[in-house]
């Protein structure tokens, strides 16, 4: 049977579990064999008493009491169980106390009250069952000796109630004595248990601050592996796309070249997606809000995987009804991501037939903005069994256990995707039957609002000869030359001057001309891009103040994202950036 690979605590709590337990038992059998000394004293007292007043049966009675005593307490010391032992002195206890009472008046025998407190050995007990059996017990012998009383039994009195002052002594000592017993035994008891318990407190907070130091580290090696692997990805994909859209490649090294970044793109996918799984166990996937354009998004997540598509013998189609709005307030990054993994789904686990992305707007009536839109993605791949739907959304897990061998992938798509749609107030729900398909649908929010005062009006190749200067800080030389070329290819009369550090970026912005956009790196040597953009806003006079810089960083972090706009920067874009979505961004800001 393979490991286990469900999360445990550390080791140090099942120990202390164990140690509790341990120490229950322990507390158990001090108790016992402190209850066998109270009563085998008690018995000697009144077996004494018994012998001065020449009252044989009680001293027999007393004496056959301690033999039992001692027989119990021989039998726990040769290793029986506590469990039946106990039972046995709750026996003994009450036979003991009954064959007293008996003798000595029964209803009307100053060891009446002896015979209530017979009972006490039940406490032992490991049952509430058993305890209350205990309990009863004694309290139905009282009753029954009550009972007899009233239907006129008689009763022998062994001695004389003048003869009965050492009894009534003894029999108050010993009760006492057990009280004390047993308020002192539950003080110790009390004592050790809070003794553990803050053992175990200051154990947990230990163990807290090592998970959250391990959390810490964890987040930091993430954050520095995407980084380190962001970087050379950025260099990869700008070139491999500069390089694919070259009119003199020969065809056969531009179809390598779509290879190239078809791999880059899958590598990216899979540093992405755990970038994000990390983040949403760390509860720190977020979502912005700002405007974006609806139809262009779902248009941008349909075409990203149509060329794939086409790979295969599918019909590939998109629908947007007329009533979706355009324009709409949310995270369009996160919304084409939800696309990305649901239509990469469908068209890996479809050979043929169909796959089919429909978006709608159910209940929107003319002028109001619909309560949700609707995304769905419908294909007629190989389906899932409606008894493993459940595990399509865990992390590291699929359907199939032969699909990742099959199909390949993680199994971190669809929790990812379902972590997106909550995490944006939506829900995600799933339609399937194997060999017939599948349908997932996503239900999202819907809050329209215009259009935002920079979004482009133009077309790219309008304004391809439009003179710009753009100033691009950052200290890889191989980032530097993509995002120069990239502009270049669209922008040719463009300026483009490149900087290696934050300090070179600030002074180039406060001594050369006016920058239409800097595309700015946040780690650079002697000044890093977030010191160099506060330096730009608070050091600098109008217009150059005021310059539009766009973060440019390997670091899908949103807390520094976050940190990126509170020093000024007017928004962030994650390596390696797509080209055209650059060009969107750089238009954005020219008047």
């Amino acid at each position: 049977m393979p490991p286990s690979t469900s999360l445990r605590p550390p080791s140090g709590l099942f120990s202390w579990f164990d140690r509790v337990q341990h120490a229950d038992g322990k507390e158990r059998e001090g108790l016992f064999f402190s209850f066998l000394l109270i009563l085998g004293l008690g018995y000697g007292a009144f077996a004494l008493v018994s012998w001065s007043l020449g009252f044989g049966l009680g001293v027999g009675v007393n004496a056959l009491g301690i033999a039992g005593l001692l027989t119990l307490g021989g039998l726990r010391a040769l290793g029986w169980r506590l469990s039946p032992l106990i039972a046995a002195l709750q026996a003994l206890t009450l036979a003991q106390a009954l064959s007293i009472t008996w003798l000595t008046g029964g209803i009307y025998s100053a060891s009446i009250s002896w015979l209530a407190l017979a009972t006490l050995p039940a406490l032992l007990a490991y049952s509430h069952r058993a305890k209350i059996v205990g309990l009863s017990t004694g309290w139905l012998l009282i009753v029954g000796l009550y009972g007899y009383a009233l239907l006129g039994g008689e009763m022998n009195l062994s001695i004389l109630p003048q003869d009965l002052l050492h009894w009534h002594l003894m029999m108050a000592v010993v009760i006492f004595g057990m009280q004390v017993a047993v308020l002192f035994h539950m003080n110790v008891v009390r004592s050790q248990r809070m003794q553990a318990m803050q053992k175990n407190r200051r154990r947990l907070r230990q163990i807290h601050r090592q998970l959250r130091q391990t959390q810490q580290q964890k987040d930091l090696f993430v954050a520095s592996v995407s980084h380190e692997l962001r970087t050379p990805m950025n260099a990869i994909l700008g070139l491999a796309d500069l390089i694919q859209h070259d009119p003199q490649l020969d065809d056969e090294v531009r179809a390598k070249m779509v290879d190239i970044q078809k791999s880059g793109e899958h590598l990216l996918t899979i540093v992405n997606d755990l970038m994000d799984h990390a983040q949403m166990e760390a509860g720190r996937l977020q979502v912005v809000k700002e405007a974006f354009n609806l139809h262009e998004t779902v248009e941008m997540g349909f075409q990203l995987l149509k060329r794939r598509a086409e790979t295969k013998p599918l019909h590939y189609h998109l629908r947007i009804d007329p009533e979706v709005p355009k324009w709409m307030l949310g995270d369009s990054h996160r919304l084409t991501q939800i696309l990305v993994n649901l239509l990469g789904n469908a068209i890996k686990f479809t050979a043929q037939g169909e796959v089919f992305l429909h978006c709608s707007a159910p209940g929107a009536a003319p002028g109001s903005a619909p309560p949700f839109i609707h995304l769905t993605v419908r294909d007629t791949g190989i389906g899932i069994a409606p008894q493993l739907h459940h595990r399509v959304f865990e992390s590291f897990s699929q359907a199939d256990n032969t699909i990742a061998r099959r199909f390949g992938g993680n199994g971190l798509g669809m929790s990812i995707t379902r972590g997106l749609v909550e995490a944006m107030g939506g829900r995600i729900g799933l339609q399937s039957q194997a060999g017939v398909g599948s349908t997932f649908d996503v239900s999202l929010p819907c809050t329209i609002c215009p259009p935002p005062e920079n979004a482009p009006r133009q077309e790219e190749d309008t304004l391809s000869e439009k003179s710009l200067r753009v100033l691009i800080a950052d200290d890889n030389p191989m980032n530097r030359q993509i995002a120069s070329l990239q502009l270049r290819r669209h922008f040719p009369k463009a300026e483009v001057v490149t900087v290696d550090n934050g300090l070179k970026a600030f002074e180039a912005v406060r001594d050369g001309a006016v920058f239409d956009v800097v595309l700015m790196d946040l780690l650079m040597p002697e000044m890093d891009g977030q010191s160099a953009c506060q330096k730009i806003r608070h050091e600098l006079p109008k217009p150059r103040c005021d310059t539009p810089i766009i973060a440019l960083t390997a670091n899908a972090d949103t807390q520094e994202w976050a940190r990126c706009i509170e020093s000024g920067m007017n928004e962030c874009m994650l390596k390696p950036f797509n080209r055209t979505l650059l060009i969107k961004r750089v238009l954005s800001y020219l008047t």
